[in-house]
């Protein structure tokens, strides 16, 4: 899915077949099924309103963004990504809700606002949906951990309830089947992705030494565990053109012998068959040299060191 395709399936929220209706479940701190809760009608018109606005402003307006795959996730800004790893349960309630009538309502009696830890917002016209997923943040249940006052004729009274405030902000949604997440770093810090990713970047590894291109392949084992490293050895098994293409280890080492970046930063074993990669500017470049981010301008003849890399089709000569 890119950026165009994601705005085009957007596009029922200002323009609905039927009327657009809204569900709110929230995810309670026992990891139990969500629960629905039950909102004035009134209410849900004007909570509709407010996250139809966040998907304009987070999305739809950002029009200089693209829409990159996770396992392909690098230091650009102005990216969302599609997922494409593992999805993790907490995410795949996603689309578990759906159409779920058996989800029980959240006992306003029994529960209280601190034990939710986030909700899923399901909007819906009659043939199409998203879901968005949004952590609640300690800032959003007022009166957790201090004490409230309200007015009173002319006095202060103790307010012994929670109170729970519904921010138009949210971290992942669902579209067209697939989860797109727009705020990576919070979405990182839970949902075990980081452990997709090690999982992900030990298959690279296994890729790596089966060309026999590197001499101590422990050096690189040993980096594995770095989840910055791994993102980018995870991008490797998922889409380095030098492996997909299968360019042979002699052009290769041909490549960095000769490159001003690399010649005098990537050494190479006794006959020159391997590289030695004793450094960790070394192994960096060796990633970037299997995602083939260094180019040369052919028109200028400057060298590059690029993520971005968008393809582009060669129209034949009729």
């Amino acid at each position: 899915m890119n950026k165009t395709q994601l705005d085009e399936s957007l596009s029922f929220l200002t323009n609905p077949e039927g009327e657009l209706q809204i569900i709110i479940y929230a995810i309670t701190n026992e990891n139990d099924e969500p629960k629905k809760l039950d909102i004035d009608s009134g209410d849900l018109s004007t909570i509709k309103s407010l996250f139809i606005n966040s998907v304009k402003n987070l999305i739809i307006e950002k029009t200089d963004f693209v829409v990159l795959p996770l396992s392909t996730a690098d230091e650009r800004g102005k990216c969302f990504y599609q997922y494409d790893l593992d999805v993790p349960d907490e995410l795949k309630l996603l689309e578990t809700v759906i159409g779920n009538d058996s989800l029980a309502t959240f006992n306003l009696r029994a529960a209280r606002f601190s034990d939710i830890r986030a909700m899923i917002v399901v909007i819906a016209d009659s043939r199409r949906e998203i879901t968005l997923y949004k952590n609640v943040s300690p800032i959003e249940i007022i009166g957790r951990g201090g004490n409230l006052f309200w007015k009173s004729n002319q006095r202060l009274e103790k307010f012994d309830e929670e109170l729970l405030r519904i921010s138009p902000k949210f971290q992942v949604i669902r579209v067209n089947n697939e989860i797109i997440i727009i705020d990576l770093p919070q979405i990182e810090k839970g949902f075990g992705i980081h452990d997709v990713i090690i999982q992900e970047a030990t298959s690279s590894l296994e890729i790596i030494d089966r060309i026999r291109i590197v001499s101590n392949i422990d050096s690189l084992r040993e980096l594995v565990t770095d989840v910055t490293f791994a993102r980018k050895l995870t991008k490797v098994a998922r889409s380095s053109p030098v492996l997909r293409l299968k360019i042979p280890n002699s052009d290769i080492i041909a490549f960095v012998k000769n490159h001003p970046l690399t010649k005098k930063k990537i050494r190479l074993n006794d006959d020159e068959t391997q590289f030695n990669l004793d450094t960790r500017i070394s192994k960096d470049l060796f990633i970037k040299i299997l995602n083939d981010d260094l180019l040369t301008s052919e028109l200028t003849k400057l060298y590059y060191d690029t993520l971005a890399k968008d393809g582009i089709e060669v129209e034949e000569d009729l």
